[in-house]
Parts: structure tokens; sequence; C-alpha cells
């Protein structure tokens, strides 16, 4: 056969150079290239749709239900309050305000309100439907639904996508330390006025531009004992109720105050009204023989009991048919240390009688006893007494009956002659470092001396031993009266207190223990008097706060005559 022999063309490589090294041309690749180059392109903008509806939708959130409308803000900005912080003497919150939510809507644009309430309270349903329906019907521009939310309140209501409603954020006032000080802190309405307490009493000052935290004279370590001691004792007496105030007698400075039962500020809109009344400043009683004190001041002041003279305390005495008994029969004179110490009734007569009806108003009104004691809180009650004064008036007087005052009241009273004679209006606001201590004398230096030893003796040699704490030389007076109940004094429901003082050598704190309806328990051998319930827990309450306001123990006590003794520390 005869060769063939394949023809090239000119300018080409032959077909086996051709395939394996020519350029390659597929028609596939070329296609897998582009549908690579698509899908990123459509990849990106994805990504950049799913950016920018996100940032859409936030910000059309955040327009409709975080921002009011501009016709809205106004009207909702306008009742957005500031309050500042409260603080106890040394620094320590007591009161201070947190950013909420508030739900409002718009009832113009709701479009069915029987579906918008059905939602709404299916989220919060603490609210009434029919109310909410009715008000969402209203046709205002503006409505409060509830304010205050919790955080997990506002996101299921956020969720519910609801066109007419939107949050306001607003401060809500909190007390971190919940019932501590309660009656003193007071609380605040929804709209951060104050209401009660020092927020109602120094409101204007809280709520000012740039105010600074507002310090109080409270001591919370104080009061918390105060409480806790009180508290103790009520449950252990099974008392009705108790008040307790300690004082700084040199300053007026109260550094604890309390009331129980006692409420929570937090929710003091659930609280009873039982529960928010302040026994302390606002409550009235007849105290009893915590007054004996002051009776004690008369008889100095007038000079009508001579020194050594013993007081015919075994005799009976009436007066207006009215027999003056005492709760500790006494067969002999006494001398006047003795008439305080075991408590005479009629001892208290006679040296109140010697001084007469006019002498006794006078001091009382220079003890502030006579109107309501003038401090910061409203909560503050005038006192209860006979329009005329009768010799009958000057006898039960004497012995803490015929007038009702609150224990502040009298608290305040006894500070005044322990502390030099020298009445000081007590305080709840802390006194400034150099600031000057506003008095009016009361009541002489003598006489002051002579009442700080009588009390003095009663802790050592009479009905106040069980108050008695080692080492602070406790001054005292107890004190048990019957209640008056339609107009008949029950002997089975009692008033016990007891107002303790120390130290003797240089008295500066006072504490009054007040118990209400106290009943006796196990070991009273049946009694239910001051000296077996407010007498002990005024003790225990000084052996806590004492090392507190860094008191000294007296290590040794030399007794001297009367009664009156000398202490070296």
């Amino acid at each position: 056969m005869k060769e063939t022999t394949p023809i090239v063309l000119p300018g080409l490589a032959s077909e086996k150079s051709f395939l394996s090294n020519g350029p390659t041309l597929s028609a596939r690749d070329d296609e897998a290239q582009h549908i690579r180059q698509a899908r990123v392109r459509i990849i990106m903008g994805i990504i950049l749709f799913a950016v920018f509806s996100v940032l859409l939708i936030s910000r059309l959130a955040e327009i409709s239900l975080l921002r009011a409308p501009k016709s809205l803000l106004p009207m909702v900005n306008n009742q957005i309050k500031t309050r500042a912080d409260i603080v106890d003497r040394n620094g320590a919150l007591l009161a201070t305000s947190l950013d909420t939510y508030s739900l409002y809507a718009d009832p113009r644009k709701v479009w069915d309100a029987v579906a918008s309430t059905e939602a709404i309270t299916s989220v919060l349903p603490d609210l009434d439907p029919a109310t909410l329906e009715e008000r969402l019907t209203s046709g205002k521009a503006f409505i409060w639904i509830k304010r205050n939310l919790t955080p997990k309140e506002r996101q299921l209501v956020f969720a519910l996508g609801l066109p007419e409603l939107g949050f306001q954020i607003e401060p809500k006032r909190v007390y971190p330390r919940g019932r501590l000080a309660s009656h003193v802190l007071g609380f605040t309405d929804i709209d951060l006025n104050g209401t009660a307490g020092a927020e109602r009493a120094f409101d204007k000052k809280l709520s000012a531009k740039d105010a600074r935290a507002l310090k109080l004279s409270i001591d919370m370590r104080v009061q918390f004992a105060l409480e806790d001691e009180l508290g103790a004792g009520m449950d252990k007496f099974g008392a009705k109720a108790a008040a307790g105030v300690v004082l700084n007698i040199k300053t007026g400075e109260l550094l604890a105050m309390t009331s129980l039962p006692d409420f929570d500020p937090n929710r003091s809109g659930a609280a009873l009204p039982n529960n928010r009344l302040n026994r302390a400043s606002y409550q009235l009683y007849e105290l009893g023989s915590t007054f004996k004190p002051i009776t004690m001041a008369l008889a100095h002041e007038t000079g009508v009991v001579k020194d050594g003279e013993k007081l015919p305390v075994h005799k009976k005495i009436v007066i207006q048919n009215k027999s003056i008994i005492d709760d500790h029969p006494v067969y002999e004179p006494l001398e006047i240390y003795d008439v305080l110490a075991k408590s005479s009734n009629r001892g208290a007569t006679i040296m109140a009688l010697r001084a007469g009806g006019d002498a006794q108003q006078d001091l009382l009104r220079r003890l502030g006893l006579l109107k309501r004691v003038p401090m910061e809180l409203q909560e503050s009650a005038a006192p209860l007494y006979a329009k005329e004064w009768q010799d009958i008036t000057t006898a039960t007087v004497s012995y803490g009956h015929g007038i009702s005052v609150t224990p502040l009241a009298l608290a305040t009273a006894l500070a005044t002659l322990l502390n030099g004679g020298k009445y000081i209006a007590p305080t709840i606001e802390k006194h400034k470092i150099g600031q000057a201590i506003q008095f009016r004398r009361a009541v002489s230096n003598a006489t002051s001396q002579h009442v700080a030893d009588t009390m003095r003796y009663v802790v050592t040699n009479g009905t106040g031993r069980n108050a008695a704490v080692s080492g602070y030389e406790l001054m005292g007076k107890t004190g048990t009266a019957e209640k008056l109940v339609d107009g008949v004094y029950d002997k089975k429901r009692l008033v016990t207190s007891f107002v303790a003082a120390f130290p003797h050598n240089d008295p500066h704190y006072l504490v009054y223990v007040l118990y209400d309806e106290p009943k006796a328990y196990e070991g009273s051998w049946g009694y239910a008097t001051a000296g077996w319930n407010a007498a002990k827990i005024a003790g225990a309450v000084v052996e806590r706060i004492a090392p507190v306001l860094g008191v000294r123990k007296v290590v040794k006590t030399a007794v001297l005559k009367n009664g009156k003794e000398g202490a070296h520390q």
C-alpha cells in the first residue's frame, strides 16, 4: 500500500503538538467561574441586606417603642424627676434612685381596643382589663399603662409589637436596706414626690438640681441593734407594738428611731396603715413613771424638799375623792432618792403639790412637753392634757398619767434633764462639722446633776436593776402605765417603758424603749411590768451600741453616800 503523509497547515503545530501543548478551551470551566462569581455577589448582597434590615428594624423599634413621639415628649418628660440619695451619718446608702421603664400608650393609634387589651393583659396580668380597655378608647394623646416595669415585663411588652405602645425611662426610688429605719426614711409616690418620713421632710432638698446626698443623723449600726433587740423582745413578751429611740443628748441627733410593726418602703403601698404609723414620734401614750424624773427636777428647781427630808409616802393621800396609791407599797417615810428608786406615786404627788400646778406646767413647757416636738418629720404629734389644770391633774401628771405624749417627746425632755439642763430640739439630719448647737436653758446644771444621780440610783438600788450593764454606769427609770379603755384604766393592758442614759460620769446617749400591751413570760413570775421587759431590752441595746459609739467601760466604781458614785476609768 501506498503510505499517506499527513498534511500540516502552515503556522500550526502538529496535531500531537497541538493537543499536548496548545491552549485549552473549555466551555464548562468558563461557566463554573461565572457561577462562582455570581454566588459571591448573591451572598454579599444577602449579608448587606440582612445588616441593613437589622439596623432598620432596630431604628424603627427605638423610634416606635423606646422614644415618645415629639408631640408626647413634653407631656412625658415633664414628669421625670431626679432625686438625691439618702445616706446614714457614716455614708452607708439608705435610699437611691434607679432607672426603669414605664409603659404608656397613645389611644389615638389603637386599631382594636379589645385585641390590644387582651394582648397587654396577657403579659401584664395584674392590670384590670375593663379599666385598660376603657382608657385605650379614651381618645387621649397619652395615658400611662404601668409604671416601673421589671426587665422581664418590658421584654414581654416589647415583643407584642403594638404601635400604640411606648416606653419612657424614669427613675424609681429604691431602699436597699429594706425595712431598716423605714419610719425615718419614709417613702415617695410613683412620681418621686416625698410622702412620708425624711423623703417628705426634705423633699425640696432631695429633688433640687445638682442635689447632693442627704446625710441623716441615723447610724445604721445603732439602728439595726435597736430594731433587732426591740423586735426580739416584742416576740418574747407577746407585745402588740413597740417603739424605741436612741438620742445623742449633747447634739440632739437621733442615732436610731424605730416603730414596730414596721414595713418595707419598697412596697409601701402594700403596707397596712397600722404598720406605717410611727409610734415613736406620732403615737400618744400616757407613759407612767418615766415622768417621775421630771417631778424630781421640779422639786429640786423649786426647793420644796429639804436635804435629808423623808416624805410621808406611807400615809394615805386622797385628792378630789381619788386615792393615790403605790404599786410597791411602802410602810415608812422615804428620802427623795428612794422615792424614785421605789417609784412612789405618793412621793411624786407630794413633791408636785408642794411646787404647785403653775410651776409644774412651766417646767413641762420648758421641756417641750406641752406642744409637738419641733423636728423635721411631719409625723410628730401634739400632746393631750387637761385644759383645766386642777390639783388632781398636778398629782397624776407627776407620775405620768393625765397627760399623753409621744415617746420621742419624753425622750427629748429627759435628755434635757441629763445634758446639763439644755433643751435641744431633736433632729434626723447630721450636724455639720463646726455647726453650733442651738439650745435654750430649761433647768440648772445643779438640777441636771441631781436628776442624773437619782436615776443612777434607780439602776443600782431600785426598779431598774434589770437594765444594769457592767461598766457603762447606766442611769434609768421604769414606767408602767395602765391603758385608758372606754374611760376606764385597764390593769391588764399596760404600756411599759424604760429610759436609759449613759455614762453617768458624762452623759452622752439616751435610749428609750416602749412596749404596748406586753404579756408575762416564763421567768417573769407572772409580771408584765417595765422592770421585766422594757428595762431588760434597754440594757441589751446599750450593751450592743456602747462599743460602737466608742464609750469606754468604767473599770472601778466607788459608791458614795445617797447612792451617788465616783468612777475611775
